[in-house]
Parts: structure tokens; C-alpha cells; sequence
């Protein structure tokens, strides 16, 4: 295409965005590419176990491809029966592979996939994933399963200084290796609850008698209590996958009235879909959730929240739009809002509440392995709207690190990438992408987890 034609486009808008970026050298990408990896990483977010759990486990292949992965080859048609024997850890290799490949053939290609066949090829030596070479990924698998795992994977290959878990197998907030992770809880059961069993449940995990909207505060209390002691550093909540994110500011007599219908059993969450759009204690939920967030604004305790694309293969993507939370902006100034996965499919939104708001930081969790390219046209678009020291480049949010080792070389290519691009460009010098790149990996993230920050910031 000719230069001038090239250039008229542009100006209309008819050119994709890559189309009229800067190229970079192959060898400024590189020299980037060295930089970043070489900068020890902050990973905002996990949910990997601890290792003696992980080593008491019996792996394989098909274990790692059933976090994520597997969403898409469902996604293909994998139909309910194939699943099931896929997941059949006791049923012939080659019968499990028979019902996978079919429609593994289509997902390959997706972020989740590149992910995996990263970490085989990187961590266990087999290019190709075939019926031919599973037990080969199998052997290493068994063969590497041993104490010093998570130092060899998260430290010595994926260069991750400490990653912050989601302890979502633990009710009660778990302690962690410090060499390796610092703690985010969830408090959503003290905000959702649904029935009086629910709330009973909460009594026996706190030791606090419920009767009423008051011990259900106290009970939350003591729970966010017993995460400070356990070094909890955020708050976590994963609210979005039941009810959208707009939390309004409820009287407590309101809020009273749902915990005691809540109580007496006097209404129900419909079965199914429904249960995403009628919320029949929605009063107790706001009023609940506002009262987590004044508990960790009190103690300088940034809130994690799941914003965009729900995991699974089935939601309601509107509940999670970015803009649902706008009031809270307002309400808690103080408070720091670090908003997950880029908020896909609107980083458009959340590139606004960022750019307004000094409150709001944009988390790139998830992101680089749900859309590679999405992820690099959002960082061009942050870098360019939102001050960089509110951007966060890499949660690996995955169960096993060998995955979370996977995602970490994709979000450092991805970071590279797009920075080269943006010093090919002139937007930046080469050392200021540096700079870049170690603001978006470790000292944003840093300075928001670390609990040697916290303290002297406490």
C-alpha cells in the first residue's frame, strides 16, 4: 500500500491499530525482551496451592490442561460424556486423548493453550503434544514432582519475587510460605449469604453468635482480623459471578430486614440462570459489602475485584463491567481499587475510571493468556491514558506454576513487545521502556502487596 494512502487511512480511522504503530527492530525487541527478563517480577494474583498439598497430588497432563484449557476445548464442543472420561485420571491414556483431541485440535491456538504448550515445552522438554508424546509429559511430570518445585519453577525460571494467592481452598484465612506468596482472602460468604444453614456456617468458622445484622458484622470483623494475623495484604472478591457490580448505600434498618427474612427462611435465589439477576436479600448484600470496604480502608488493605470475563463456560459478562463501581470511587478516596483482569472486553472503561480516578489501579491478571493481542493493544492504550504507575503487568492466576510460568513468558513478550513498538515510535527512549517495564512487572505491584511496604507505610 502506498505511503500517502497508507497515511490518509489512517487518519480516517480505517487502519487497525497495529497497522500504523512504529515497527521495531527485532533487535530493540530483544535488547527489551533481555531487560524485563531479568527484573524479578510481582504476580498479583494465584490460587496455587502449597507445595506439600501439590506434591501429595498425583498429576498429568490432562491435569494442567483442566485449568483453563479445557474451558476452551469444552468452548470447541467437547461435549458432557468426553469430559468426563477426560477427566478420568484412572482410565486408559489413549481413550482420554481420543475424546480431548477432536476438539483440542481447535482450541490449541487460543492464550489458554499457547500457556500450556509453553510450560511443556519449557519445563518438560516435549515440543509437541500428541497421543505419542503424553507419556513422555507424563514421566516428567512424576519425575519433577518433588520438594523444591515451586522454588525451581516461580523462582529460578518464572523470576517471580512472591505472588499473591487467593486462598480459595481454605474458609478460614491460610498461612503461607513467605519465600513464595503473601495472602489475599475473599469475604464474599459474609456478604452473600443465602440461608440460615449460610450463616451458621459463618458462626462455627468464627466463633461468633449470628442473630443479627450486628454478629454478622462482628463475624466479618473477626474474620478480616484473622487475615491481618495470617499477613493477608488485600481483599479479594469474586462477587461479579453471581450479581452485577453496582453496590448501593443501604440503611441498616433495610440491610436488618433482609437478614431476618434471610433467617426465617422467607425468601429463595431462584435455581439456574435467574439466580444472577433476582437477588432477594440484595439490601444485606450492599450494606455488607460497603461494611468490607470501611474495614479494609481503616487498615490501608487495597480490594482486589474481578471485573470483566468470568472463568467457566457460562455468565453474565455484563455483571462485571467496571462502571457498576463507580460510587465506591467517590465514597472511599483513600481506599485503593485494584481492578482484575483489564476488565475484557471493556478496557476501554476501565482506562477511563483510571485515568479519573487516583484510587483505581488496572491489573493485567488473566489478561495476556485470555488475548495476547487484546492485552497489547490495551497496554498501548493505558500507557497512553493512564499514569503509569497504576498499572499492574502480570497476574498468573492459575493453580499449578507451571502454568503460571507459561503465562509469565507470555506477559514479558507481550510487555517487550509493545514496548519496542513504543520506543520505535518516540514515545519513549529505550531506557525509559526499561523503566517502563520494571514499573509494570515489579514496583507497582510491589508497592501496593509487599508487606515490608505495608508495614512502613502502616
Amino acid at each position: 500500500m502506498h505511503a500517502w494512502l497508507m497515511s490518509r487511512r489512517a487518519v480516517l480511522g480505517l487502519l487497525p491499530a497495529a497497522m500504523v504503530r512504529a515497527a521495531a527492530s527485532p533487535a530493540l525487541e530483544k535488547r527489551l525482551r533481555t531487560a524485563l527478563d531479568g527484573i524479578d517480577a510481582v504476580n498479583t494474583h494465584e490460587h496455587i496451592i502449597p507445595e506439600p498439598d501439590r506434591l501429595a497430588q498425583t498429576l498429568d497432563f490432562f491435569s494442567l490442561a483442566g485449568h483453563y484449557t479445557i474451558n476452551d476445548v469444552i468452548s470447541a464442543g467437547l461435549p458432557a460424556e468426553s469430559l468426563a472420561l477426560v477427566r478420568k485420571a484412572d482410565a486408559p491414556l489413549a481413550e482420554r486423548w481420543r475424546a480431548f483431541e477432536p476438539f483440542w485440535k481447535f482450541a490449541r491456538f487460543t492464550g489458554y493453550s499457547q500457556a500450556l504448550r509453553i510450560a511443556v515445552r519449557d519445563l518438560y522438554g516435549v515440543e509437541d503434544i500428541s497421543l505419542a508424546t503424553l507419556p513422555k509429559i507424563n514421566d516428567a511430570i512424576r519425575q519433577q514432582s518433588k520438594p523444591g518445585l515451586y522454588r525451581r519453577v516461580l523462582k529460578e525460571r518464572a523470576r517471580i519475587r512472591f505472588s499473591v494467592v487467593d486462598d480459595n481452598w481454605s474458609e478460614a484465612p491460610a498461612k503461607l510460605d513467605p519465600e513464595f506468596f503473601v495472602l489475599a482472602h475473599k469475604f464474599d460468604r459474609f456478604i452473600t449469604p443465602t440461608t440460615a444453614p449460610d450463616v451458621q456456617r459463618l458462626e462455627a468458622l468464627t466463633g461468633i453468635s449470628i442473630t443479627s445484622l450486628a454478629g454478622l458484622q462482628q463475624a466479618m470483623e473477626k474474620m478480616f482480623q484473622d487475615g491481618l494475623d495470617a499477613g493477608m495484604v488485600t481483599v479479594k472478591t469474586t462477587i461479579a459471578y453471581n450479581r452485577e457490580l453496582r453496590f448501593r448505600e443501604v440503611e441498616p434498618g433495610e440491610a436488618s430486614a433482609d437478614f431476618e427474612a434471610l433467617m426465617r427462611g422467607a425468601r429463595t435465589i431462584p435455581e439456574g440462570f435467574r439466580r444472577n439477576v433476582v437477588r432477594p436479600f440484595r439490601n444485606l448484600e450492599d450494606h455488607m459489602f460497603h461494611h468490607l470496604v470501611r474495614l479494609a480502608d481503616a487498615r490501608r488493605v487495597p480490594m482486589q475485584i474481578h471485573t470483566g470475563l468470568h472463568a467457566g463456560n457460562a455468565n453474565f459478562v455484563q455483571n462485571s463491567n467496571p462502571t457498576h463501581l463507580t460510587n465506591l470511587f467517590f465514597l472511599y478516596p483513600r481506599m485503593k481499587f485494584d481492578l482484575f483482569h483489564i476488565s475484557y472486553p471493556y478496557q476501554g472503561e476501565l482506562s477511563v475510571l483510571a485515568k479519573l480516578f487516583p484510587n483505581v489501579h488496572i491489573d493485567f491478571s488473566w489478561a495476556h493468556i485470555v488475548s495476547p493481542t487484546a492485552s497489547r493493544r490495551a497496554l498501548h492504550v493505558f500507557l497512553e491514558t493512564v499514569p503509569a504507575n497504576k498499572i499492574l503487568g502480570f497476574g498468573g492466576d492459575y493453580r499449578y506454576p507451571e502454568l503460571s510460568y507459561g503465562h509469565a513468558r507470555m506477559a514479558r513478550q507481550n510487555i517487550a513487545q509493545v514496548l519496542a513498538e513504543k520506543t520505535a515510535s518516540g514515545f519513549c527512549k529505550e531506557d525509559e521502556a526499561v523503566e517502563l517495564g520494571r514499573m509494570l512487572l515489579h514496583d507497582n505491584p510491589a508497592r501496593l502487596f509487599s508487606p515490608t511496604a505495608k508495614k512502613e507505610a502502616a
